[in-house]
Protein backbone atom coordinates (compact mmCIF):
# COMPACT_ATOMS: atom_id res chain seq x y z
CA UNK A 1 0.00 0.00 0.00
CA UNK A 2 1.62 3.47 -0.66
CA UNK A 3 1.01 5.55 2.09
CA UNK A 4 1.98 8.56 1.12
CA UNK A 5 -0.88 8.69 -1.91
CA UNK A 6 -3.23 7.43 0.56
CA UNK A 7 -2.13 10.61 2.80
CA UNK A 8 -2.15 12.76 0.27
CA UNK A 9 -5.84 11.88 -1.17
CA UNK A 10 -6.65 12.90 3.34
CA UNK A 11 -4.54 15.89 2.96
CA UNK A 12 -6.55 16.76 0.05
CA UNK A 13 -9.66 15.85 1.42
CA UNK A 14 -8.85 17.66 4.95
CA UNK A 15 -8.21 20.84 2.93
CA UNK A 16 -11.47 20.88 0.70
CA UNK A 17 -13.89 19.91 4.14
CA UNK A 18 -11.75 22.90 5.71
CA UNK A 19 -12.07 25.51 2.87
CA UNK A 20 -15.94 24.94 2.73
CA UNK A 21 -16.49 25.04 6.21
CA UNK A 22 -14.78 28.53 6.18
CA UNK A 23 -17.04 29.07 3.23
CA UNK A 24 -20.05 28.41 5.05
CA UNK A 25 -19.08 30.36 8.29
CA UNK A 26 -18.07 33.56 5.92
CA UNK A 27 -21.48 33.46 4.47
CA UNK A 28 -23.29 33.12 7.34
CA UNK A 29 -21.50 35.63 9.48
CA UNK A 30 -22.25 38.45 6.23
CA UNK A 31 -25.94 37.44 6.96
CA UNK A 32 -25.72 38.41 10.08
CA UNK A 33 -24.40 41.11 9.84
CA UNK A 34 -26.91 42.28 7.02
CA UNK A 35 -29.85 41.17 9.45
CA UNK A 36 -27.82 43.29 12.03
CA UNK A 37 -28.30 46.65 9.78
CA UNK A 38 -31.30 46.05 8.84
CA UNK A 39 -32.36 45.70 12.38
CA UNK A 40 -30.46 48.78 13.00
CA UNK A 41 -32.21 50.22 10.09
CA UNK A 42 -35.82 49.21 11.21
CA UNK A 43 -35.62 50.35 14.80
CA UNK A 44 -34.83 54.14 13.02
CA UNK A 45 -37.64 53.88 10.78
CA UNK A 46 -39.76 52.55 13.99
CA UNK A 47 -39.19 56.09 15.91
CA UNK A 48 -40.66 57.52 12.34
CA UNK A 49 -43.79 56.02 12.63
CA UNK A 50 -45.05 57.93 15.99
CA UNK A 51 -43.90 61.05 14.29
CA UNK A 52 -45.47 63.88 14.18
CA UNK A 53 -46.78 63.85 18.02
CA UNK A 54 -50.77 64.26 17.53
CA UNK A 55 -51.73 67.88 18.69
CA UNK A 56 -54.03 68.42 21.47
CA UNK A 57 -56.82 69.47 19.35
CA UNK A 58 -56.59 66.73 16.82
CA UNK A 59 -59.88 64.68 18.66
CA UNK A 60 -62.64 62.83 16.98
CA UNK A 61 -62.94 59.31 15.40
CA UNK A 62 -60.05 60.19 12.74
CA UNK A 63 -58.13 61.12 14.87
CA UNK A 64 -58.70 57.92 17.06
CA UNK A 65 -58.69 55.67 13.89
CA UNK A 66 -55.59 57.53 12.88
CA UNK A 67 -53.71 56.77 16.35
CA UNK A 68 -54.98 53.23 16.45
CA UNK A 69 -53.74 52.56 13.25
CA UNK A 70 -50.21 53.73 13.49
CA UNK A 71 -50.00 52.16 17.02
CA UNK A 72 -50.30 49.38 15.69
CA UNK A 73 -48.23 49.39 12.83
CA UNK A 74 -45.48 50.57 15.65
CA UNK A 75 -46.26 47.19 17.30
CA UNK A 76 -46.02 44.87 14.45
CA UNK A 77 -42.30 46.93 13.20
CA UNK A 78 -41.27 45.93 16.71
CA UNK A 79 -42.53 42.37 16.48
CA UNK A 80 -40.48 42.17 13.62
CA UNK A 81 -37.09 44.29 14.91
CA UNK A 82 -37.09 42.56 18.09
CA UNK A 83 -38.69 39.20 17.45
CA UNK A 84 -37.73 38.15 13.75
CA UNK A 85 -34.35 39.44 13.66
CA UNK A 86 -33.21 38.19 16.60
CA UNK A 87 -34.56 34.72 15.50
CA UNK A 88 -33.02 34.80 12.66
CA UNK A 89 -29.95 35.73 14.09
CA UNK A 90 -30.20 33.41 16.92
CA UNK A 91 -30.28 30.40 14.31
CA UNK A 92 -27.56 31.86 12.19
CA UNK A 93 -25.44 31.78 15.47
CA UNK A 94 -26.69 28.47 16.17
CA UNK A 95 -25.04 26.99 12.41
CA UNK A 96 -22.15 28.93 12.79
CA UNK A 97 -21.41 27.47 15.71
CA UNK A 98 -22.22 24.04 14.67
CA UNK A 99 -19.77 24.69 11.44
CA UNK A 100 -17.19 25.88 14.23
CA UNK A 101 -17.27 22.29 15.54
CA UNK A 102 -16.87 20.82 12.55
CA UNK A 103 -13.75 22.68 11.88
CA UNK A 104 -12.32 21.76 15.24
CA UNK A 105 -12.84 18.54 14.03
CA UNK A 106 -11.05 18.48 10.90
CA UNK A 107 -8.80 20.59 12.65
CA UNK A 108 -7.79 18.05 14.94
CA UNK A 109 -8.23 15.20 11.33
CA UNK A 110 -5.46 17.97 10.27
CA UNK A 111 -3.04 17.07 13.24
CA UNK A 112 -3.24 13.55 13.18
CA UNK A 113 -2.32 13.67 9.04
CA UNK A 114 0.46 15.82 10.20
CA UNK A 115 1.54 13.58 12.45
CA UNK A 116 1.09 10.92 10.17
CA UNK A 117 3.36 12.50 7.51
CA UNK A 118 6.28 12.13 9.94
CA UNK A 119 5.86 8.72 11.52
CA UNK A 120 5.92 8.11 7.58
CA UNK A 121 8.85 9.70 6.74
CA UNK A 122 10.43 7.87 9.94
CA UNK A 123 9.47 4.58 8.40
CA UNK A 124 10.80 5.34 4.58
CA UNK A 125 13.72 5.65 6.48
CA UNK A 126 13.73 3.31 8.62
CA UNK A 127 12.44 0.85 6.02
CA UNK A 128 15.82 2.24 3.89
CA UNK A 129 18.28 1.58 6.54
CA UNK A 130 16.59 -2.11 7.41
CA UNK A 131 17.02 -2.57 3.39
CA UNK A 132 20.93 -1.72 3.33
CA UNK A 133 21.59 -3.53 6.29
CA UNK A 134 19.82 -6.65 4.77
CA UNK A 135 21.84 -5.97 1.65
CA UNK A 136 25.39 -5.72 4.12
CA UNK A 137 23.98 -9.26 5.96
CA UNK A 138 23.21 -11.00 2.50
CA UNK A 139 26.53 -10.19 1.46
CA UNK A 140 28.66 -11.04 4.18
CA UNK A 141 26.89 -14.23 4.39
CA UNK A 142 26.16 -15.21 0.67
Amino acid sequence: MDFSKVLNQIHGAISYQSSELNDQIHRLERAKMQIEREQSESMNEMRKILDPELDHLWKGSRADSFHDERNEAYRVMRNIADEDYDGYMQRIQMKIHALEIERTVINAASSLAHEADKLLAVGEDAFEELGNRLDDLKRRLF
